[in-house]
């Protein structure tokens, strides 16, 4: 038994496609990023659609494109993904390629709380204070809708 878990252990730290992808980046090579976390994202990878947003974002291995950006965001946002749940989330709070909608931030910085991350739970707190109750109460229904996967009314 010790042997196997050694040996699964020792697998899963063998680097990969999106490995490879981020210690191009992490070395300045952002065209090779791009096409690697391009192919990733095209076939489904959330991370991978999360770093691409990122890279088209700044601009790193692409023109910059704000569309692109917020589209592979969204994509890796309603794949589960964390870090995009709580950009997303941030995006809508401050109107940042999108219309400004505080429930709608309030929702997806949920959705990334839900996930354990604690940042988000940070921004969600700033959120719920611009909020009046009623709103908040919305929020948390919108919240609860796109947890449970139905994110049109949260897009």
């Amino acid at each position: 038994m010790v042997a196997i878990s050694v040996l699964l252990t020792s697998a899963s730290a063998w680097p990969g496609p999106f490995e490879d992808g981020i210690n191009a980046r992490d070395r300045g090579d952002y065209s090779t990023a791009f096409t690697t976390f391009k192919q990733l994202a095209s076939s489904g990878d959330a991370s991978s659609q999360f770093h691409l947003s990122l890279l088209y974002a700044a601009g790193k291995g692409v023109k910059v494109d704000s569309r692109q950006a917020l589209f592979w965001l969204r994509q890796a946002a309603t794949r589960g993904y964390p870090p995009a749940q709580s950009n997303l989330g941030v995006a809508f709070n401050m109107g940042r390629g999108v219309a400004q909608d505080s429930l709608k931030a309030y929702a997806w910085l949920s959705m990334a709380v839900a996930a354990g991350d604690s940042m988000a739970a940070i921004n969600r707190d700033v959120v719920a204070r611009k909020l009046s109750p009623e709103q908040l109460e919305q929020a948390k229904r919108l919240a609860d809708d796109c947890l449970q996967g139905n994110f049109k009314p949260c897009l």
